[in-house]
């Protein structure tokens, strides 16, 4: 047997060994890969409620305090019933 018919069976008998240790981790790496994907998206799903419920709560929080009109004929009464329509809706 020749030194290069030596060497070929080697990598062969290497390669063989290598696929199968792959083969049989495969379970186990897959299930770790699932895991991590559902853990990423739980965390992605936690942070957009997060920003949501954020985002909702600012929109919530703004008071108008006054009102400004470039009408000079609109009086405190007209103002008053207008609140009232827009709250009523």
């Amino acid at each position: 047997m020749t030194e290069n018919a030596f060497d070929k069976l080697w990598q062969q008998a290497e390669a063989e060994g290598y696929g199968q240790r792959l083969a049989a981790e495969y379970p186990v790496w897959r299930q770790k890969q699932q895991r991590v994907i559902g853990i990423t998206t739980a965390s992605l799903a936690v942070v957009a409620l997060v920003v949501m419920v954020f985002v909702a709560q600012l929109r919530q929080s703004r008071d108008f305090e006054k009102v400004y009109c470039n009408r000079v004929g609109t009086t405190d009464v007209q103002w008053a019933s207008l609140a009232s329509e827009i709250l009523m809706e």
